[in-house]
């Protein structure tokens, strides 16, 4: 399927222990043909954030829209609307939404990286 239109993606709550306020959109990944990487949209409410993790693969984030903290092996970065951020594997990792506007991004992760 080469083109999916995004309100018609269904939004998938993440179900990680201490997920607040998160969900996903999965639009483009291997059932599209991608067989390398899988593009997930998420959503942070505010006050919202992913947990703090790590694991072996990388990903590369776009931020599409509103503005939070990631934080990568205990340094924060604030992000906004057109920043781009790289998290590498293994990297203690943290997505946070502190402000009063919904924070949205692109996460590209090789495939293993989707569950």
């Amino acid at each position: 399927m080469p083109v999916r239109k995004y309100s018609e993606i269904e939004d998938i709550p993440v179900a990680m222990d201490d997920a607040v306020g998160v969900t996903k959109k999965v639009p483009i990944g291997k059932a599209e043909g991608w067989e390398g990487f899988t593009l997930r949209v998420f959503t942070i409410a505010p006050g919202g954030h992913t947990p703090r993790h790590r694991h072996d693969w990388e990903h590369v984030n776009y931020i599409m829209s509103g503005r939070g903290r990631l934080m990568i092996d205990g340094k924060e970065h604030e992000v906004a609307e057109k920043d781009f951020a790289f998290v590498p594997p293994n990297a203690l990792h943290q997505f946070r939404n502190p402000y009063g506007e919904s924070l949205e991004f692109i996460c590209i992760v090789p495939n293993r990286g989707e569950k």
